[in-house]
């Protein structure tokens, strides 16, 4: 590794969508509740580097998407717990090193297989 870039495991990470994602399913939209982002349990597979002679960051998160009232209502009405299930993905992400040594980070994010999500994209935006 170049000595003007430093690499970083990602130990923590938790974000939220309070009013929460549509969900197609059988031929119907219906409001997911909240969404909760949280790191997959294998941390270790999340990390990135930031490139300061760029002024670029890059890292990848292995994480769990969540719908905890989503899944609740799948559970009262008896169909299958396979689908309330958290949703794996990984997100590879990339942006700018800010002045404040903060990062604008955006990009894609690759979904596991799941029995809810057949055919689903996600991203994530820069934000500020």
């Amino acid at each position: 590794m170049k000595t003007n870039q430093v690499a970083f495991r990602v130990t923590a990470l938790e974000a939220g969508v309070p009013e929460g994602v549509p969900i197609e399913w059988q031929g119907r939209e219906l409001a997911s509740g909240p969404l909760t982002i949280e790191l997959d349990e294998d941390s270790q597979a999340s990390r990135g580097a930031l490139d300061y002679s760029r002024r670029r960051a890059q890292a990848e998160f292995h994480v769990r998407l969540k719908f905890p009232e989503f899944a609740a209502m799948l559970a009262d009405l008896g169909i299958d717990p396979a689908l309330g299930e958290p949703v794996r993905a990984v997100l590879r992400s990339e942006g700018e090193i800010l002045d404040d040594h903060g990062f604008a980070l955006s990009g894609r994010c690759e979904l596991r297989p799941h029995e809810l999500l057949d055919h689903a994209s996600a991203a994530v935006l820069p934000g500020h």
